[in-house]
């Protein structure tokens, strides 16, 4: 069976139902399909609607939708499943996993939303892409490729010809979704090192004949990834002058979800975010130039107050009788048995640390990246024209305060977002909320083909990143609570990068390029990573001779004892192997090879090979500027292209000594119980917390499991010619649910012609 159509199949019957196509304009989900941006550590979700994220509603969808996520990582959308999920190997009983866990899934944002109010021949209007819906007038586009400055980027290699929809060599645009485009490639540089990485394009129009074009860029270099910047676009493409017109940034910031969806203590519960229940309204949010602005770290407040950046984080739920800023993880108040909620965190492990903001770069032309094209400019060089904002309380209530459709006109909503007679910028909240913050830019006056342009950026911090470390390491070390609100200093030295990034023309040092892994089983039960040595001679575009041919090796790392769904580490350096070492590299086969010799069968592992360069005594940036020196840089990790988003699992390999069922077949564990605290009963992976595994099998051969009372539970074919092993996750035989507590008989029956019809019998206990 196709595995597309498997995987359609599964996911229909498992986990969400009837997958359908919806074209109401006041779901702001569904009926648009997204793209999503996963090249840097930050991502996030894209819509030919304008949404941003997911919409402000207790939805089941909007709650799986990617927003703002940091670190990013696997979710359970379509996206994710279909092209990095090995369905057919959970359905065979391989030991690969197709599920994907709310806890894990870090989203910051509950809606993010681009608003535009004007006026044209005295009549006001209001046209909104989120945060909590969108307005019934937009009107999804579709970007023109032809002729577009982007026209000829993307690479169709694999994977991109699979997860990207457009290079000059392949166009796979469906429906009314945003174009994608990957500018990057294994083995080589960056083919124009003066675009992004990745680039996603959204196009939208509305009843005052505007037409916004978004431009999403993201990097995996590991000192700009942190962040995404977008260039948003506003053509007056209908008929009409438009005065008094404002470009307003609607956030309904929240950090984060990964805090809250382990909780079943103290009032509290998973579904908190996703309702935006009390106690998720516990942020505290920032604007650096408002009157009562104080940093965290009041030292550096003069020093931000410089800045336009709005910025968000975790604070202290009154409801708790401890202070729960960061949400740290309390063992008396989690479900140990659910895998929804409970991936082996550590007592006391912080689990909503991230900072997450937003702020302009550019707001007036001629801008960076197109200095010739012609931009309105706002009316007034005192920007941003307001900071406004609004509770955004229990969405299952509905007892929000910000401005909407379904609640008022759109003179009314326009009165609310730009009158400033109590002041143009609100103080900060005095105390923990949730809030919906505005930023609104104007006036602007723009004739019919007038533009207007603002570029700004999103960005996230944590006391992790401060310290260059993993997030996982950091957030379970007993100083992390302690040192959670360095997280500040992060996000503010990354909204700088980001300024960097657009000032230079998106030209920075470029790190080596990614490596395509290739992955087997030894004979020994090991991990064998092996990759070809393209990379070896790729040429730095940032310079010329032989200096441009500067990669100098590859770098091994592993994460284990992993949990299937946090695909961020922690990473451990197992090799360094400079470049044709003699130990890993082959020169008949033109690859190198490395044997982890120090996993074992059964158990799960991540691994990412990055490449490293010499380092450079200077670089001169696009405009002449010599920088000084660059330290040997070293390719991303946090894109799915540099690690295996499934876990590698060596297993027992098949043996004639099996075939022949000479050797007693074994069922481990046994017993089995389920016991997180417990991992010599269960394998340490907690994302894969019930599987059994049956060894010493001949190649061919069935297994049956009968209950206490001799009724059938499970049956299965085994057929693989590499392997003496099967995996059983207690499913049973009708896949109706998991087997309960008892004693179980196994059976085997050799179908190889080795032993054919030869049986061995055990027993097997099960304890939950």
């Amino acid at each position: 069976m196709n595995s597309k159509l498997l995987y359609v199949s599964f996911l229909s019957f498992f986990m969400i139902g009837p997958i359908t196509k919806l074209t109401a304009q006041a779901d702001p989900v569904t009926g648009f399909t997204p793209r999503l941006s996963t090249r840097a550590k930050l991502w996030d979700t894209f819509r030919n609607n304008g949404l941003q994220g997911g919409g402000n509603t207790p939805r089941y969808h909007s709650h799986d939708q990617t927003a703002l996520e940091y670190p990013g990582n696997a979710g359970r959308g379509e996206d994710f499943m279909k092209y990095w999920l090995d369905v057919e190997a959970y359905i065979n009983g391989d030991p690969n996993l197709i599920d994907v866990s709310r806890v894990c899934n870090p989203q910051n944002a509950r809606g993010v939303g681009l608003w535009i109010l004007s006026v044209a021949d005295n009549d006001t209007m209001v046209s909104y892409s989120g945060p909590r819906d969108v307005t019934y007038d937009v009107d999804a586009n579709r970007y023109t490729m032809s002729g577009s400055v982007e026209e000829g980027l993307g690479n169709a290699i694999w994977p991109n010809i699979e997860r990207s929809n457009y290079s000059p060599d392949h166009n796979t645009i469906q429906g009314n979704e945003p174009i994608e485009i990957h500018n990057f490639t294994y083995g080589k540089y960056i083919p124009n090192d003066e675009f992004p990485e990745e680039i996603i394009l959204s196009e939208w129009e509305n009843k005052m004949g505007l037409t916004v074009t978004r431009k999403a860029y993201a990097w995996s270099y590991q000192e700009y990834d942190d962040f995404m910047i977008h260039e948003i676009i506003y053509e007056n493409t209908g008929s009409k002058n438009l005065t008094d017109t404002y470009f307003t940034f609607m956030n309904s910031f929240s950090v984060s979800s990964a805090g809250h969806q382990w909780l079943k203590g103290n009032g509290m519960s998973w579904t908190d975010w996703r309702y935006n229940r009390e106690p998720a309204q516990d942020d505290k949010m920032f604007f650096t130039q408002a009157p009562n602005y104080e940093a965290d770290n009041p030292d550096s407040t003069a020093v931000y107050r410089d800045l336009i950046f709005c910025y968000q984080r975790d604070d202290d739920y009154v409801g708790t009788t401890y202070d729960d800023t960061g949400q740290p993880f309390v063992t008396d108040d989690a479900d140990l048995n659910n895998y929804n909620s409970y991936q082996g965190q550590s007592e006391s492990q912080l689990m909503g640390y991230p900072y997450i903001g937003f702020g302009p770069l550019d707001l007036y032309p001629p801008f960076v990246n197109d200095p010739d094209e012609s931009y309105v400019s706002p009316e007034s060089s005192n920007q941003p024209y307001a900071y406004k904002w609004w509770k955004s309380g229990n969405s299952g209530q509905g007892d929000y305060e910000e401005p909407n459709q379904n609640r008022h006109l759109d003179t009314e909503m326009y009165k609310m977002v730009i009158d400033i007679s109590n002041g143009a910028i609100a103080d900060n909240p005095n105390s923990p909320s949730l809030v919906t913050h505005a930023l609104v830019f104007g006036p602007y006056s723009l004739a019919p083909g007038e533009k207007a342009k603002i570029v700004i950026a999103f960005v996230a911090g944590s006391a992790a990143d401060w310290q260059d470390k993993d997030e996982i390491t950091w957030s379970k070390e007993p100083t992390a609570k302690f040192e959670l609100k360095q997280g500040e200093f992060s996000i503010f030295r990354n909204f700088r990068k980001a300024q960097f990034m657009y000032d230079m023309g998106f030209d920075v040092p470029d790190p080596p390029p990614d490596v395509a892994v290739n992955f087997k089983n030894s004979e020994a039960g090991h991990v064998i990573i092996s990759w070809d040595a393209q990379a070896d001679t790729a040429r730095d575009p940032d310079y010329t001779g032989e200096e441009a041919y500067d990669v100098e090796g590859y770098r091994v790392y592993r994460s284990w004892p992993p949990s299937f769904d946090w695909h961020y580490g922690p990473w451990e350096l197992v090799q360094d192997i400079p470049l044709k070492d003699e130990n890993y590299f082959d020169y008949s086969t033109g690859k190198y090879t490395f044997v982890d010799e120090e996993s074992f069968a059964g158990y799960n592992y991540y691994y990412s090979i990055r490449t490293y360069d010499t380092g450079h005594d200077s670089w001169v940036d696009k405009y002449g500027n010599d920088h000084g020196s660059v330290l040997s840089l070293e390719s991303g990790y946090t894109s799915p292209e540099q690690k295996n988003m499934v876990a590698e699992t060596p297993f027992q390999p098949s043996s004639p000594l099996y075939d022949q069922m000479t050797e007693q077949i074994r069922v481990v564990p046994n017993p089995y119980r389920l016991d997180f605290k417990d991992p010599a009963h269960m394998y340490p992976d907690v994302a894969d917390p019930y599987k059994i595994r049956f060894i010493n099998l001949p190649k061919h051969c069935r297994v049956m499991i009968y209950s206490a009372s001799g009724d059938l539970v499970y049956e299965k074919e085994h057929i693989k010619h590499t392997a003496a092993e099967t995996s059983w996750r207690q499913n049973t035989i009708s896949f109706s649910g998991r087997v309960v507590s008892g004693i179980y008989f196994w059976v085997v029956e050799s179908l190889d012609p080795a032993s054919m019809g030869k049986v061995q019998k055990g027993t097997l206990a099960i304890v939950k």
